[in-house]
């Protein structure tokens, strides 16, 4: 992959492709994180992934030449290697472990959709925020003195739109989490203070 691709970097913020933009390149993330989100007619954006070293973005548009499905945006510095989708095509001709790869990331990706709309769009506001407070300190927590902290420069409105509920909503569910000391919350950034008493509320809510 390295071979058949250049080497580009994006600043933080950075729009690195929008939904409904023609492509034929693969990006596959070799230094920080990006965000993939999708947007709707009303101007609202739910996040759908942040993916990290590593991880193959645009996948879908390289193989089956269609537009992009969602908006990538970069969270912190970026370098991300692009590889053409002919080249692409060339490479899981050549190397078949590499067109299984591909497939096993789209299987993923999907499995992860699935997961997360029962997760998120089904049941309580307040079950579906714990569930995807639980995914997002497990996916990309880093360890504080205080707990685990969540700093993915996703705002409340962002996080409310990925699980289909009204921003005040949200706000009312994480002002309870912060009386119970569950979790603390600033400027696009959420602290879980006790993991094990979220997992233990997640489940009396599911």
């Amino acid at each position: 992959m390295r071979s058949a691709g250049t080497r580009r970097r994006f600043s933080p913020g950075a729009v690195i492709w929008s939904q409904g933009e023609p492509s034929q390149h693969v990006f596959v993330v070799l230094e920080g994180r990006i965000r993939v989100s999708t947007g709707s007619v009303a101007g609202r954006e739910a996040v759908l992934a942040i993916c990290g070293p590593g991880e193959i973005v645009g996948e879908l548009s390289a193989v089956d030449g269609r537009t992009r499905s969602a908006n990538v945006a970069a969270v912190d510095q970026v370098e991300v290697l692009v590889v053409p989708a002919a080249r692409l095509d060339r490479l899981c001709e050549e190397h078949p472990r590499v067109a299984w790869a591909m497939l096993r990331v789209v299987a993923d990706r999907l499995r992860q959709s699935d997961r997360r709309r029962s997760e998120y769009v089904d049941g309580s506001v307040a079950h579906r925020t714990v569930a995807l407070l639980l995914d997002l300190a497990e996916q990309y927590g880093r360890p504080v003195a205080a707990g685990v902290e969540i700093a993915l420069s996703i705002s409340q409105q962002q996080l409310a739109d990925t699980m289909s509920v009204s921003r005040e909503s949200l706000a009312r569910v994480l002002r309870e989490l912060r009386d119970r000391r569950l979790v603390d919350t600033g400027r696009q950034r959420i602290t879980v203070l006790d993991l094990a008493g979220l997992r233990a509320l997640g489940a009396e809510s599911a």
